[in-house]
């Protein structure tokens, strides 16, 4: 990924949760610090049986936060499913 794509992705997860976050006058939520993103990529002409699979993070985001977000990632969507 080059620096300026990046740059962009890091203000546009920094902007949206800081937006997502001023639902709540009192909130003074002010800094992301910790974020990591998922994607996965297919091709048209694929078999959809193999996908790449991509993860990016914030740069103060330690490796051992990267798995804890993911794992709290999974807990809330599974409470969302049921």
């Amino acid at each position: 990924m080059s620096e300026q794509t990046y740059d962009a992705l890091l203000q546009a997860v920094t902007d949206h949760v800081l937006d997502e976050a001023s639902f709540d006058a009192d909130d003074e939520t002010d800094i992301v610090r910790d974020w990591v993103l998922v994607a996965s990529t297919v091709g048209m002409d694929d078999s959809g049986d193999e996908v790449e699979i991509f993860v990016h993070r914030s740069p103060s985001t330690a490796l051992y936060a990267v798995t804890g977000l993911l794992e709290w990632g999974k807990a809330m969507y599974r409470e969302v499913e049921e």
